[in-house]
């Protein structure tokens, strides 16, 4: 039994012998067998995930009886110290002839900002032309996203660079006969209107939401600025108001400045408050929002005695379009960030003492330095040649689309690969 066994375990180490013969003699024919990929430009950052609180400076607008409301503003649009935000009609008819009268004035709006008071050069409908293709992709962006709001905030602008356009190629220099025709239909329709209303007007600038949550009067900026932590962890079990779910029309956000707050164990507190510096400033990426990364400051810490962790409240003073002010979500602070050049980690090697890489420089080897950045699942990060120029090509330095040479064999500068 044992001399059969020894039988065979020659027999194949004599069959991977042939093999390996085999293999250098092919190579040796048919030359150099080598691997090659290109650098390209890449950006990583290692986060931490922790669940957040929103809170915003909110004032519900309550309903002061039934009907049915017209709103003049659309969700996150600004509305100006003032500014009639909408009304509540007793009849029903009556709104929808005021909807039909909103809609002629945001025509005549769009009309207005598009009449040419100069004259345009070749240039000029070159940027006319980048702006129509921006606000188209824009909207298609928005509209695969689910972002209907989004995408109607961006029609208008597309409307006006078209009709800026169009009076360009034809040479006209407003649309005043049509803004007439307009205001016209509108004097006929408000003339029409018959019932009662009830409108509310803005008494400070803000932005406008037609559909309240239900948690404006819970994370308010005044209890933010007094809780305890026992009065934080409660939150959890929060429900929202239902008088302000079923007695509102809409909410303002009076104040663009807007607050986060964070749950973590004090030792993370104390180094995110290291990694913020005296800046104070951290990055916040919002997974709700496509990953929108927004530069925060740490505003203070709410810390117990009795709890192992703290309370960390940050903010900005950012406002972002068609932002998802969900009331709590799950975000990522970025604790560092690394950008440059990935390669495979298998493609590094030390020449000479020098870090760097073999790349392919027409049928030649050629030797790149570079340094390693970052390393993850079996690719690494490498500098730039120039973190100003992301294109900058470097004779010496490991540069963006260079053929880096991941796997051969002998491999040594000025090798001619056949």
């Amino acid at each position: 039994m044992l001399k059969r066994f020894t039988k065979q375990l020659l027999t194949a180490i004599f069959a991977l012998g042939i093999m390996a013969y085999t293999a250098v003699q092919i190579s040796m024919t048919i030359g150099d067998i080598i691997e090659v990929e290109n650098a390209l430009y890449a950006s990583i950052s290692k986060v931490l995930p922790v669940n957040a609180y929103v809170f915003r400076d909110e004032k519900v607008i309550m309903g002061g009886g039934e009907g049915t409301a017209c709103y003049f503003f659309r969700d996150g649009e600004k509305a100006y110290k003032g500014a009639e935000v909408f009304k509540v009609y007793e009849l029903d008819s009556d709104a929808k002839v005021q909807e039909q009268i909103n809609e002629l004035h945001k025509k005549i709006a769009v009309l207005e900002r598009s009449s040419i008071i100069k004259t345009y050069s070749t240039r000029d409908l070159e940027t006319l032309d980048a702006s129509i293709v921006s606000r188209l992709s824009n909207i298609v962006s928005a509209v695969g996203s689910r972002k209907l709001s989004s995408a109607s905030l961006n029609e208008d602008e597309l409307l006006i660079y078209m009709n800026r356009r169009s009076s360009v190629i034809t040479a006209a220099s407003g649309y005043d006969m049509v803004i007439d025709v307009y205001k016209r239909q509108i004097q006929s329709l408000e003339n029409s209107l018959t019932g009662a209303s009830t409108g509310f007007t803005t008494n400070e600038s803000g932005y406008f939401y037609a559909v309240p949550d239900g948690y404006e009067n819970i994370f308010a900026i005044d209890f933010l600025n007094s809780m305890t932590l026992e009065q934080y962890y409660a939150l959890e079990d929060c429900l929202p108001d239902s008088a302000v779910l079923s007695n509102s029309y809409g909410k303002m956000i009076t104040s663009v400045k807007w607050y986060l707050t964070l749950s973590l164990d004090k030792k993370t507190v104390n180094r995110l408050t290291d990694l913020a510096g005296r800046s104070g400033i951290i990055e916040v990426r919002f997974p709700y929002s496509d990953g929108v990364v927004v530069k925060m400051k740490i505003e203070k810490v709410i810390s117990q005695t009795n709890y192992d962790t703290s309370v960390m409240v940050i903010s900005t003073f950012s406002h972002i379009d068609n932002f998802n002010y969900t009331r709590s979500q799950p975000v990522e602070i970025i604790t560092s960030s690394y950008e440059g050049l990935k390669i495979p980690t298998s493609a590094i090697r030390v020449v000479d003492g020098k870090t760097g890489v073999f790349t392919l420089n027409g049928t030649s080897v050629k030797f790149k330095s570079t340094e390693v950045l970052y390393e993850e699942n079996g690719y690494s990060i490498c500098a730039l040649p120039d973190k100003n120029d992301i294109n900058k090509i470097s004779s010496s330095l490991l540069s963006l689309y260079d053929p880096v040479i991941t796997a051969g064999r002998g491999l040594y500068e000025g090798k001619i690969i056949q």
